[in-house]
């Protein structure tokens, strides 16, 4: 079977090879990328592998990724990072951001789809169509979004199979919609990096979490973890946007556009989304083999959360009416746009 990111030409292969027995190619522009996942991360492996040769192999040599190994911002700067050009590419995650972007939510309400190769391409689609308009992403040239995995309800002792099981309990949750989410259900929610959910769990410090199943593996939780409650299209979700400096972006070539173009909008989110996917799978392995247990939430359950969300998709839509984007309506298409590919 082809690798995942197998996806270039033959004759873009073939220009590359021309170019370098040839020796009479332009010059190359090399674009700085960092990332603040670790470096074991699936993203920071696609990022400074996968996709830095499939820029270049697909610009024919035109383009060249230089990953930085140490970025010089975190998760939360990394959008002024780029902008202000400390490197020319790198991912953001828009719940890092707290009050900069709105209408990204559209992305991170329960119940979407079930993996993330799903739902990042319907999302580049719908942000193509229609919430590129608003300009979010102003002083940057967002080059595609993407999501990871779905958010499940994990937990060292009780399975919360319904809302009445998650009164009182202290979640952690990352921010954003997963906050929102374990507020409207009754639970308190905590918000803390994944990397010290091991000591808040097992401090008793929390209860609980929300987290994407790729966490097991690298934080030890795996250890911990006795109970994952899943909803079908996922407790929560999370936006990322990969995003370029908007000068370097400018200063390119027609040529290297269109060659980078190639390599990012629905082709990134696709492949962003299938890393992420796989991710997910070595973590389910990882913790079944510990033994743990996987729930689906009973129908009931996941009728109480469509209740639940319902205000907070008419409060987010409401919050938005200044950017003159109709969110119900792009919400709407981001549903239909899951159901098609779904169906496909």
């Amino acid at each position: 079977m082809k690798s995942l990111f197998e996806t270039i030409s033959v004759a873009a292969a073939a220009a590359f090879l021309t170019v370098c027995v040839s020796g009479s190619a332009a010059a190359q522009t090399v674009l700085t990328v960092s990332g603040w996942t670790p470096p074991k991360h699936h993203f920071t492996q696609l990022m400074q592998n996968d996709w830095a040769e499939m820029v270049e192999r697909e610009s024919g040599g035109l383009l060249k990724i230089r990953y930085l190994p140490k970025a010089p911002m975190g998760a939360a700067q990394t959008f002024d990072g780029v902008r202000d050009g400390l490197v020319d590419i790198s991912f953001i995650s828009h719940g890092n951001n707290a009050g900069r972007f709105r209408l990204t939510k559209i992305a991170e309400f329960p119940l979407l789809a079930n993996d993330a190769e799903t739902l990042s391409v319907a999302y580049q689609r719908v942000f193509e169509r229609s919430l590129a308009d608003a300009n979010e992403h102003d002083g940057v040239v967002p080059l595609a979004m993407f999501t990871p995995g779905p958010g499940h309800l994990m937990s060292p002792k009780t399975a919360y199979l319904d809302k009445a099981s998650l009164q009182g309990q202290k979640l952690r949750a990352p921010g954003g919609m997963a906050f929102e989410l374990a507020t409207v259900l009754g639970a308190a929610p905590v918000s803390r990096p994944a990397s010290e959910l091991y000591e808040l769990l097992n401090g008793g410090i929390v209860d609980g979490a929300f987290m994407p199943a790729d966490v097991f593996g690298g934080w030890r939780l795996e250890d911990l973890i006795q109970n994952v409650v899943s909803a079908p299209g996922g407790f929560y979700n999370a936006s990322f946007a990969l995003v370029m400096n908007e000068d370097k972006y400018n200063a390119l070539t027609d040529e290297e556009k269109a060659a980078l173009a190639k390599v990012t909008g629905e082709t990134f989110s696709r492949i962003a989304g299938r890393a992420s996917d796989e991710a997910d799978a070595r973590g389910w392995k990882i913790y079944e083999e510990k033994g743990g247990e996987v729930h689906q939430a009973p129908d009931a359950f996941v009728e109480e959360i469509r209740a639940s969300i319902s205000p907070l998709e008419a409060d987010w839509a409401k919050s938005v009416e200044d950017t003159k984007i109709d969110a119900a309506a792009a919400l709407a298409d981001l549903r239909a746009e899951i159901e098609k590919m779904n169906a496909e």
